[in-house]
């Protein structure tokens, strides 16, 4: 029985391989809205269309945090479950990825959603700053703050 358990981690290879080909996608599109902001600066807006170059930049953060996430997803999963349980390798490890449990990654990837949330809070509120704001655009700050307490309760017990 035990050892159709370990097949698992065949699975887990999966997961972290697909997770970290999806944080360089992410970071393919965010780079490429970070050139087009960069062309709109540079060389103008020569189709005369209502492009705004710091919209712009603030998507192409969301894509490059969203993939800075995703990265972090993966390290840890494959830390948690793809070492040896002997191997105690922590001191090589950064700070932010010495995960010892499934809570500690938890932990890790909630203040990551919570910081992609917030830009994406930011970016939708400055693109509604020329138009009329609509209550929608106050659910994500609400998410963001709901989730904030959330993890500040569950980080006090």
């Amino acid at each position: 029985m035990f050892q159709y358990l370990l097949k698992v981690r065949y699975l887990v290879v999966v997961i972290v391989v697909v997770a970290v080909l999806d944080a360089l996608g992410s970071m393919v599109l965010g780079v490429q809205r970070a050139f087009h902001a960069y062309a709109l600066i540079i060389g103008g807006n020569p189709a005369g269309r209502a492009e705004r170059p710091g919209l712009e930049m603030l998507h192409s953060l969301d894509f490059l945090i969203v993939s800075m996430v995703l990265l972090v997803l993966a390290l840890g999963i494959a830390k948690l479950f793809l070492r040896n349980p002997g191997e105690h390798d922590d001191a090589r490890l950064p700070a932010w990825l010495r995960i010892q449990n499934i809570t500690d990654l938890k932990v890790l990837i909630w203040e990551m959603i919570l910081t992609t949330l917030l830009i994406v809070a930011m970016s939708e509120i400055s693109e509604t700053i020329y138009e009329q704001p609509t209550w929608t655009v106050l659910l994500t700050p609400v998410a963001v703050l709901m989730l904030a307490l959330s993890l500040f309760f569950m980080k006090k017990q």
